[in-house]
């Protein structure tokens, strides 16, 4: 199986990116071997790994339920899911408050508490914010904000999670655990033999082939090596960040776009977002019907935040004229938060669990779909790539995705008198295996910088002769 920061660009370069950059002049069609790329479908071809009886029981031990000698009515979470003003400076006690309630509401609602050590782990962290808030009269709201959140996020490697004042809210995009992509510019190599493994990556050649790159996912360039041999000549390597698409308001009124790229060869299906205009998206749902007639194309999901999975799910549904369900184990921490928010359940209480498990369902269609994919694909946007992936002729390219799946349906809540705003997901889920993959997001098949990754595609289809009569 195929396993599983945010930096900003300029308006003008994701529009130029979203449409694939200006074509330059490409080398004779069909020119590479058929076969080496038919090859390359099947090497990466998902295969059947059912869940196995020891990963079910590490999974449940995830999910103990918790003991709540306060169960949160409804009325008190509408409450609590109201914004509040806030002010600069509470006293302790009103911090004590604060803290001791954001840590009921965690154990109450948060689906990756146990994940995360349960109250073995948590009590000591609010017993230890208890005591330093002791030896104060009052304190400033960004500090008791600074307090919890230092506590808080080296425990809680989760994405979705967040605590945050007006003046803190850049933290979301600011997590020590975040691993990015870095490449070597501009050097390909056709011989693997002898080289380091864990930077051998397939890509996209200047020409369209498939060749070999050096890249890697990590926490840190300095700790990625300045040399390597690579076919008898010994290069000196300059690590690159790879830049992802970038996020932005626009793409929630647009959500999806339809273009073509060479020559109107290529469909480009791009979905922003699945936030925003429930038309748009049920309209993007639908396109799903259409692509099915299609032998060849990419969708495109660079930058794509996430949102609601279920449009996703139609999307599929429509093209593949099935249900499809991700290889998962998924489950959701029931309470009267959850409801409150979301509804569907009723008389919910904390640690009850909702469950449901797959194995995966695999598809075959005749088509040959492309899947652009960055660190700026998130949550919902790596839902639909887990999904894509169980198809046979499914080829993903750009660099990991974001990482933030493990613990969705996130839902925020203020703090009465501070008014920080305390946000998590009711879910614990894992797909594909039980690496916890939050910060470090699902890899491709060929490794392209994402502003390239468009007209890699076309280049690639070019190479191979994938248009038309000779193509797919």
């Amino acid at each position: 199986m195929k396993r599983l920061f945010l930096g900003f660009l300029s308006f003008l370069f994701l529009t130029f990116a979203a449409c694939g950059s200006e074509e330059t002049a490409l080398p004779p069609y069909g020119q590479g071997n058929r076969e080496d790329f038919e090859q390359f479908l099947t090497e990466i071809e998902p295969k059947e790994d059912p869940w196995t009886e020891e990963e079910l029981q590490t999974y449940e031990s995830y999910l103990q339920p918790e003991p709540f000698e306060h169960v949160f009515s409804e009325e008190e979470i509408q409450e609590l899911l109201k914004s509040k003003k806030i002010p600069k400076t509470v006293t302790a006690k009103q911090a004590a408050e604060d803290v001791t309630l954001a840590f009921e509401l965690l154990a109450y609602g948060y689906g990756g508490y146990q994940y995360f050590g349960g109250d073995e782990v948590f009590f000591p962290i609010r017993d230890r914010i208890l005591t330093e808030l002791e030896a104060k009269d009052n304190i400033k709201t960004e500090d008791l904000w600074e307090l919890m959140w230092e506590a808080l996020s080296p425990v809680i490697v989760d994405r979705h999670f967040h605590i945050t004042t007006k003046q803190s809210r850049n933290v979301i995009y600011e997590r020590e655990y975040a691993q990015s992509t870095y490449f070597v510019q501009d050097l390909y190599f056709d011989d693997p033999t002898d080289v380091d493994s864990q930077y051998v990556k397939r890509t996209i050649g200047p020409d369209g082939a498939l060749t070999y790159c050096l890249a890697a996912v990590c926490l840190n360039p300095d700790t990625l090596p300045t040399t390597m041999t690579i076919e008898g000549v010994t290069h000196n390597l300059s690590w690159q960040l790879a830049r992802p698409m970038a996020h932005s308001d626009f793409t929630l009124a647009k959500v999806f776009s339809e273009t073509t790229v060479a020559d109107g060869q290529l469909p480009v299906l791009r979905l922003f977002s699945f936030d925003g205009s429930e038309k748009k998206l049920n309209e993007f749902a639908a396109t799903g019907t259409s692509y099915r007639e299609k032998p060849l194309f990419v969708l495109d999901l660079r930058g794509n935040p996430g949102g609601n999975d279920g449009y996703a799910h139609t999307w599929m549904k429509n093209f593949c004229e099935k249900n499809i369900t991700e290889k998962e184990l998924w489950s959701k921490k029931v309470s009267t938060c959850y409801t409150a928010v979301y509804g569907g359940f009723v008389n919910s209480q904390g640690g009850v669990w909702r469950t449901s498990r797959s194995d995966g369902t695999f598809w075959e269609t005749d088509n040959l779909v492309f899947v652009l994919i960055d660190d700026n694909t998130s949550s919902s946007g790596e839902s639909f790539t887990n999904m894509l992936t169980l198809g046979k002729q499914v080829v993903l390219v750009g660099t990991n995705t974001n990482g933030c799946l493990n613990f969705g349906n996130a839902y925020e809540l203020y703090l009465p008198n501070t008014g920080i705003e305390l946000r998590f997901g009711a879910n614990c889920c894992f797909y594909q295996s039980l690496e916890h993959t939050d910060g470090i997001g699902y890899s491709p098949d060929l490794w392209v910088e994402p502003g390239d990754s468009l007209d890699a595609v076309v280049r690639l289809c070019n190479y191979y002769g994938l248009y038309g009569e000779n193509g797919n």
